[in-house]
């Protein structure tokens, strides 16, 4: 996803998930989504185009770096540097859900 004047996010967990049942974006061919929220364009890159229908038929985040490898046949290193990249991109524009909190037991 291309867009301009956005910041970087820091590191994702590798289960942070996508806004679910949303209809928060809106296809148009396999180029463009809407961000219905915002009202912003964002113009998609195949493999983003990708890995966002694949969230949309309710693939994990954890299982976009496996689905990249089996269908542009790239390193499990590119595919998972990949995956961080456009989800670094989505949570700067407010499209993923925060990730869990997780809480720790006492005395462990």
């Amino acid at each position: 996803m291309n867009e301009t004047n956005r910041p970087g996010a820091e590191a994702l967990d590798p289960d942070q998930t996508l806004p679910k049942g949303s209809g928060r974006l809106r296809f148009f061919g396999e180029e463009f989504v809407l961000d219905t929220v915002s009202g912003l364009f964002y113009r998609l890159t195949p493999a983003a185009h990708f890995v966002l229908r694949a969230h949309e038929r309710g693939v994990r985040t954890h299982q976009f770096p496996g689905l990249l490898r089996q269908r542009y046949g790239i390193d499990p290193a590119s595919a998972t540097r990949d995956v961080e990249l456009l989800l670094n991109q989505m949570a700067s524009m407010g499209l993923l859900d925060p990730p869990p909190q997780r809480t720790q037991e006492a005395g462990v």
